[in-house]
């Protein structure tokens, strides 16, 4: 399948959903979901979760996307907030979203926080 992931680059890269990249997709979120439980760990441990998170995220996408050495360069460049849109977006693709499904999932996330904080 065919990923532009425009935080990167503006070159649509050839995704496989090949069970290698399907694995590293789901030990990346395994990775992210015990990021998220924090409430029983000691601060280094925290610490040590979050930085093998960005270079898990960063080794995904690199390898994932097939990235070249500007594209990696930009992506070293990028704040932790795009690295991880980029990461879930990938995420939603591999999983065989399209675009539009995304976007449409986005709409109604974003109605659904506006209308709990109305």
């Amino acid at each position: 399948m065919k990923i532009k992931v425009s935080q990167i680059s503006n070159r649509e890269h050839n995704v496989k959903t090949s069970n290698k990249n399907m694995e590293k997709m789901f030990n990346l979120q395994l990775l992210m979901a015990q990021a998220d439980d924090i409430a029983d760990k000691e601060p280094i441990e925290i610490i040590k979760i979050q930085r093998d998170m960005l270079h898990d995220s960063i080794d995904f996408l690199t390898t994932v996307l097939g990235l070249n050495k500007q594209e990696q360069d930009k992506l070293s460049e990028l704040d932790f907030k795009q690295t991880v849109e980029a990461v879930n977006y990938t995420f939603e693709r591999m999983m065989g979203m399209s675009d539009e499904d995304i976007d449409l999932a986005n709409k109604k996330e974003q109605a659904a926080d506006k209308s709990d904080k109305d």
